[in-house]
């Protein structure tokens, strides 16, 4: 009894805190680099990574004969807990539903493609 108390204190807690953490707190958050993780996209393979700069522009880093090269990608914005990207030519515009972002963990769902990207916060070197 008392270990379905505790599982159900911390989703309380846990759930509070990702819906507390809407718009402005999602703007800031994910600003910084984040490795994929896991996708369901076959296009996206594991080990990208994905830099978030406070100005709006996103930047893929993508690992190339053994070096790591940079590549602008376009930009994104963040709506509640919505995440747009945006290709570099403008056109192309991928949203997908921020389910969980904190300090180093970031879920994004594409419910229109039903695909799941799970990232994880990388750090300064």
């Amino acid at each position: 009894m008392h270990v379905i108390a505790i599982a159900l204190a911390v989703i309380g807690t846990l759930g509070s805190t990702s819906i507390g953490r809407a718009g402005d707190d999602h703007k800031e958050l994910v600003v910084g680099v984040w490795e994929i993780a896991y996708s369901d996209a076959k296009d996206v393979p594991i080990g990208t990574r994905l830099e978030f700069t406070k100005d709006g522009k996103m930047n893929r880093i993508v690992k190339a004969d053994g070096k790591e090269v940079v590549r602008n990608d376009g930009g994104y914005t963040v709506e509640k807990d919505v995440i747009t990207l945006t290709g570099s030519d403008g056109k192309k515009n991928d949203k997908g539903r921020i389910c969980l972002l904190n300090k180093t963990s970031f879920v994004i769902n594409d419910e229109a493609e039903d695909k799941v990207m799970i990232l994880k916060r990388v750090k300064a070197k």
